[in-house]
């Protein structure tokens, strides 16, 4: 009888084994049911017989592994389930960044505007953009930045992309008026400054270029822009960035103050109401590409693009409460929805939050707070000019 009895036990585990492995609950049913009672089978019959004669402990034992081994069963067909959930669930996923990069690949190829016909798209003092300037333009944004040209993105790029010629046009001749030159050896030697910093043989822009349609002429008259632009905030620099003694030690006075107050480091887009048909867009493509910074300072209309839209700390209570309520919600690294005010839309991503009873304050040296304030005053400077510019310049946009 006990021989019998570790039959059966051996039997029963032996099957929650092999099922844990895969075989089908009908095989432990099989099994188990040699020692069920009251079953028409000859030999299900005799077992029935010898199932009786065992004692109630002993028939206890057998429940017990027959419930032992339907819970495994159960637990392994959960498991099943959820696996396959799982793997249909990356399946999915694999399938839409697939169909997300070949989207992605596909607004990254040149553009052509108007079937390569040459038109005028705007003049700046009497000086003309066409539209194959703004074709290159448009194919070197891509190319610099990989932001994709598509539904989203093509008027926020086309207006980027635009304002920067024009901004072009106008630093250069301001430059002219100034006295200021830039030399072909100056825009050589930057172009291979280019190249050595972004791992490209020597002469091997050109023909990148070329694959991208991108004018040679268009991207020197680029660097042509910026050099000849440095060149005169340089010159009044010297006028215009002074910084006094005064002026440092109020500002660490300001800054020490500001560390027991809690703070938020925010970046931020701003775009002009009448140019902000996409700002659902563009809040949906940043929660999406972590890239905030470069689309900042592509798109923003604030002077904080130049810093990739980074505002610094700003101290809670600084800015109006309708700003604050839109950052001062999110967690680190969230990007808000857009929030009107004034006449403009903002968008804001939270960095980091501090807490003044938890963070350590950095120490300021007089030196390096001098730097900060000369670069500031030189940046709204520019920033100043270059709108002066626009203001009484004669642009004509044509399309």
């Amino acid at each position: 009888m006990k021989k019998y009895i570790l039959l059966t036990t051996s039997v029963l585990l032996l099957s929650t084994q092999v099922y844990a492995q895969g075989v089908d609950l009908k095989e432990i049913d099989t099994l188990s049911r040699s020692a069920a009672p009251n079953s028409n089978s000859i030999m299900f019959r005799q077992n029935a017989e010898q199932y009786k004669q065992l004692s109630d402990e002993e028939k206890a034992q057998i429940e017990q592994q027959r419930e032992i081994a339907r819970k495994k069963a159960e637990e392994y067909h959960r498991q099943q389930q959820e696996y396959m959930k799982r793997q249909a669930q990356i399946e999915a996923q694999r399938r839409a960044e697939e169909e997300a990069e070949r989207q992605r690949q596909e607004a990254l190829k040149p553009v052509t505007l108007y079937g390569g016909k040459l038109k005028i798209y705007a003049l700046v003092n009497g000086e003309v953009i066409t539209s194959n300037e703004m074709q290159s333009r448009i194919n070197a944004f891509i190319v610099a930045t990989g932001i994709p040209y598509n539904a989203q993105t093509k008027n926020m790029i086309m207006s980027k992309v635009l304002q920067a010629a024009i901004d072009e046009k106008l630093k250069i001749q301001e430059a002219k008026k100034n006295g200021i030159q830039v030399s072909q050896k100056e825009i050589a030697t930057a172009v291979s400054r280019f190249e050595k910093a972004n791992n490209i043989p020597a002469g091997e822009l050109r023909n990148l270029l070329s694959e991208a349609k991108v004018s040679m002429k268009v991207w020197t008259t680029q660097i042509e822009a910026d050099l000849a632009w440095q060149k005169l905030m340089s010159k009044k620099a010297l006028t215009y960035a002074r910084v006094s003694e005064g002026e440092i030690t109020q500002a660490i006075d300001d800054v020490r103050k500001d560390m027991t107050i809690k703070k938020y480091m925010v970046s931020e887009i701003v775009i002009n109401k009448k140019d902000a048909k996409d700002i659902n867009q563009l809040a949906e493509v940043l929660r999406q590409d972590p890239r905030f910074s470069l689309y900042a300072m592509q798109f923003s209309q604030s002077p904080s693009a130049a810093n990739g839209g980074n505002l610094g700390w700003v101290a809670k209570g600084k800015l109006p409460a309708t700003l604050e309520r839109a950052f001062s919600s999110l967690k680190e690294g969230e990007v808000s929805n857009p929030v009107a005010y004034g006449n403009d839309y903002y968008i804001f991503k939270l960095e980091k939050i501090f807490h003044p009873d938890l963070d350590k304050n950095a120490e300021l040296s007089r030196d390096g707070v001098r730097k900060f304030l000369q670069n500031k005053k030189l940046e709204d400077y520019s920033i100043k000019y270059i709108k002066d510019l626009r203001n009484r310049a004669l642009i004509e946009k044509k399309l």
